[in-house]
């Protein structure tokens, strides 16, 4: 069995203890941790390789729990959109394009963006439709380069407003069920499985779901136990279109429907949540649903800001996001870390209601519990899967290390990775992919598909000229 040696960092573990060891050291056995040590304590062990971490913080590997792998080929063409119309304007124009060999191509991109900034897990949270073969390009292109990805498989149906989808509800429920049960723990653990079960009133208003979908679908995830990933209370704040409309137009928030419904419980995880109100939280925090904060795709997009802070001061499970970098060009978790602290402090004129701590814990450990395994990651602790991410502190951009935590994650990036390790393998080192060494070539591939994707569906003046 393989064993590694992270030695002389500044150990930030997330363990109950919040333990931060400097000088500190991690051993790792295979796939798991088998110890973590302070400076001068580390037992005699038969190593086979040793990563000198002087000068670097050492953190669980971070979780990103909202992405849209396939949405990293398109950057930049969403400039000064409102949410509402960039689903009408740009996502519903560029899906209809979208080829297998997209997907996996988007698949590769991200999972590399994400690796290299410390990211070791995702929720894929699909919005397209999928089937086994576009399935199946999107879960083994990550793990093929070596990261953990929680594949939401998105639940829709035909029905009298959606004729166009291909199966029937009975239809897609089975289909669902067996992709799952397929993939799920597939390529030594790398590949998981959730749902996605869209329950806003912007997706029922529109036919794209329905009370019949949601209902039968949460009870097929409780029966598979998997996570239910879900857009709520997020978009433009106006009489005319997005959450308020709805809201006058149903008069009762996402939420609120989800527990009228009695479906909502530990399984669900609500994601952006911007207008959730004090009521909404009470209700999830009552159920153990949990909350999924993505800080600068709200903002680029002018939505607001999630009542993060409240969530948490509540009793909700809270982590963090990016959203797909279509919608606000970046899958740097460090960035979310930071601008969560940042956005915060502004919504509550409070400089005390976003510890940086804490919004370490939504990207590792709360993130963990809201997937249901923490008992495997979210911590640096024995026994857990080594998911490590270790960063340069030491780069002139971060300066002075008085208190390194903050320091770092206030001035650091999510580019000063030196090293990320998932499952105990080594999968970046140094700016190369160990898995991937072809990673330059990938790109051009996904620079050249997005082009001719966004030719076909008529936005090449989007992305030929600024707007």
């Amino acid at each position: 069995m393989r064993t590694t040696l992270i030695r002389n960092g500044y150990v930030v573990t997330i363990d109950p203890d919040r333990t931060i060891l400097d000088g500190g050291a991690v051993l790792i056995k295979g796939k798991k941790i088998a110890g973590v040590y302070a400076a001068g304590q580390i037992p005699d062990h038969d190593i086979d390789e040793v990563i000198d971490a002087s000068g670097c913080l050492v953190i669980p590997g971070l979780i990103n729990l909202h992405q849209h792998t396939w949405y990293s080929m398109f950057k930049g063409l969403a400039d000064g959109m409102l949410l509402e119309d960039w689903i009408s304007d740009l996502v519903f124009p560029l899906v209809r394009n979208l080829s297998t060999d997209a997907m996996r191509l988007g698949g590769y991109q991200c999972g590399l963006e994400m690796l290299c900034t410390g990211t070791t897990t995702s929720f894929n949270h699909s919005v397209s439709v999928t089937d086994e073969e576009t399935v199946k390009a999107i879960v083994e292109s990550q793990a093929d380069i070596g990261i953990r990805q929680f594949f939401g498989k998105e639940l829709r149906c035909r029905n009298d407003r959606f004729l166009d989808h291909p199966l029937s509800l009975d239809e897609s429920l089975a289909a669902a069920e067996e992709q799952i049960a397929y993939w799920n723990g597939k390529r030594d653990g790398l590949i998981r499985m959730g749902m996605v079960i869209e329950a806003n009133a912007h997706w029922t208003s529109s036919g794209m779901s329905t009370e019949e979908l949601i209902l039968r679908g949460a009870e097929l995830a409780r029966k598979l136990n998997v996570r239910i990933s879900s857009h709520i209370a997020a978009g433009t704040y106006s009489i005319e279109k997005g959450f308020l409309k709805h809201l006058r137009d149903t008069g009762r928030t996402d939420v609120r429907y989800l527990m009228q419904l009695g479906v909502l419980d530990q399984h669900w995880m609500l994601i952006h949540g911007i207008h959730c109100t004090d009521l909404d939280l009470e209700h999830m925090a009552r159920v153990g649903a949990g909350l999924v904060y993505t800080p600068t795709s709200e903002a680029m997009r002018g939505g607001g800001i999630a009542p993060a802070a409240n969530a948490l001061r509540a009793g909700v499970m809270t982590g963090l996001g990016t959203d797909g970098a279509m919608v606000d060009y970046t899958n740097d978790m460090l960035e979310q870390v930071k601008a969560c602290v940042l956005f915060q402090h502004q919504r509550h004129l409070d400089p005390t209601r976003m510890p940086f701590e804490r919004s370490l814990e939504m990207a590792t450990i709360n993130a963990a519990r809201i997937l249901g395994v923490a008992d495997e990651l979210g911590s640096i602790e024995a026994g857990k899967l080594a998911d490590i991410a270790v960063f340069d502190m030491r780069r002139p951009h971060v300066g002075s290390l008085q208190r390194p935590l903050s320091a770092f994650l206030g001035a650091g990036k999510g580019s000063d990775a030196k090293y990320v390790l998932v499952n105990g393998e080594v999968v970046y080192r140094g700016g190369e992919f160990t898995r991937c060494p072809e990673h330059r070539e990938i790109l051009n591939e996904v620079e050249a598909l997005a082009r001719s994707v966004i030719a076909k569906s008529g936005l090449g003046a989007r992305a030929g000229a600024p707007i």
